[in-house]
């Protein structure tokens, strides 16, 4: 049965920690540009956001389906507490850079722990709802953090901003004391404890989403660099015209959350969720090279609200396949490992969109990263077409309805 209770604190808990995160993160980008740094420093902060979720990967999953999820979320909220505190009190890019990687070693560890604790707290039917419902409260904190980071900018300073951010980090330890929901520590069983020491096992149809994202997304990955530069040096426009125009995104993917999760209430085929979770990356990158040849603010913001719907059903496809196929004992270290391949990719894409801002306008630089996503789509589809081939043609194992589990390689 699903324990909706937990579910609510859970989304409650992504809005509030999503707001902490954008604020960070929209401050500093923000701080960056006005200081007169390029893109070099630009993609560095992302970097630094991403980094520890690529490195700790591994450790963090491993943490995850070991200890207690309560212990593990009350020290990693203390983490991130203590290191925003201290960004508000420093200058300069290295400091800078040093403690947002600090406290995204935090952020490393809560979100495997939290994505296997919500799997742990509903059904497979209620997968898609449980997804729609969390993504929404977090995709609402994503779209108060541009936007109150780009007016509080000039009203009250990046120092003042980052102290208010703190506090929102709070959440992720006010969860860890409310959950009633547990994973790790005492509450695993003996087989899960005998489990944890085997070879991380899932099917081929995950493994090919999850590196078939992988290469996408670092395609694309370039615009997140660039954007603040085609909006604010490009375009003309102010920080509060970038907040919006970043928050429309996210108020996009509400919509898009929404939609996919009464659609995928009905659907069974997990190959035909993936088929369409790459028919709208593809759509995504497309929409953006579109925006790349726009003059004013307003179709911009019109553009980035259908990309943020697409990106919506974009992350509720992938949450429901990997609930339904992930084993319980493993979604930890399952989940690390694909935030990971994720992120890693993207990390790629960060760097290389900061050097092109070296040598191109930003305007060529978002047209190129959402051409590189279109081509990466196209090269991907015959793999991803094979997988889901072989995964409607299930081969029997001693638990009937199963498929024959492959080793994760990502």
């Amino acid at each position: 049965m699903t324990v909706w209770r937990d579910v609510w604190i859970a989304a409650m808990t992504g809005a509030v920690t999503g707001l902490g995160t954008f604020l960070v993160m929209t401050t500093l980008i923000l701080t960056m540009q006005e200081e007169g740094q390029g893109g070099l420093a630009v993609s560095g902060l992302i970097i630094a956001e991403s980094l520890p979720v690529v490195l700790l990967a591994a450790v963090t999953g491993r943490i995850a389906d070991r200890f207690d999820s309560r212990l593990i979320l009350l020290v990693a909220g203390a983490l991130q507490i203590g290191a925003c505190l201290a960004l508000a009190g420093v200058h300069g890019l290295g400091p800078r850079i040093l403690l947002l990687t600090l406290l995204c070693c935090g952020t490393a560890v809560v979100q495997p722990t939290r994505q296997a604790l919500l799997l742990t707290m509903v059904t497979r039917e209620d997968l898609p709802k449980a997804s729609g419902l969390t993504q929404t409260a977090s995709q609402i904190g994503t779209i108060a953090g541009p936007a109150l980071a780009g007016f509080a900018q000039g009203a009250l300073g990046p120092q003042a901003t980052l102290r208010w951010a703190a506090v929102a980090f709070a959440g992720t330890v006010v969860a860890g004391l409310l959950y009633r929901t547990r994973r790790g520590g005492a509450a695993r069983t003996p087989e899960h404890v005998a489990a944890a020491t085997d070879k991380v096992r899932l099917d081929s149809l995950l493994r090919v989403m999850t590196v078939g994202f992988a290469v996408v997304v670092g395609a694309v990955a370039a615009v997140n660099v660039v954007d603040v530069f085609f909006v604010k040096s490009t375009l003309g426009a102010s920080s509060g015209a970038y907040g919006l125009i970043t928050s429309m995104w996210t108020v996009g993917m509400i919509g898009g959350t929404w939609i996919t999760a009464r659609l995928l209430g009905r659907a069974k085929d997990d190959g035909a969720i993936v088929i369409w979770s790459f028919v709208c990356l593809a759509a995504t990158s497309a929409l953006v090279v579109l925006g790349s040849t726009m003059t004013t603010i307003a179709p911009v913001v019109a553009i980035w609200l259908a990309g943020g719907v697409l990106n919506g059903a974009e992350n509720t496809q992938v949450f429901t396949v990997f609930g339904r196929r992930a084993p319980e004992h493993a979604r930890g270290r399952l989940s690390a490992r694909m935030m990971g391949a994720v992120q890693g990719a993207a990390l790629l894409g960060y760097a290389v969109g900061g050097v092109a801002l070296e040598f191109w306008s930003p305007r060529t630089v978002l047209a190129g990263g959402g051409v590189a996503g279109v081509v990466a789509v196209i090269a991907v589809t015959p793999w991803i077409r094979a997988a889901v081939r072989r995964s409607r043609r299930p081969v029997a194992t001693a638990e009937a309805g199963t498929l024959e589990p492959v080793t994760v390689t990502v």
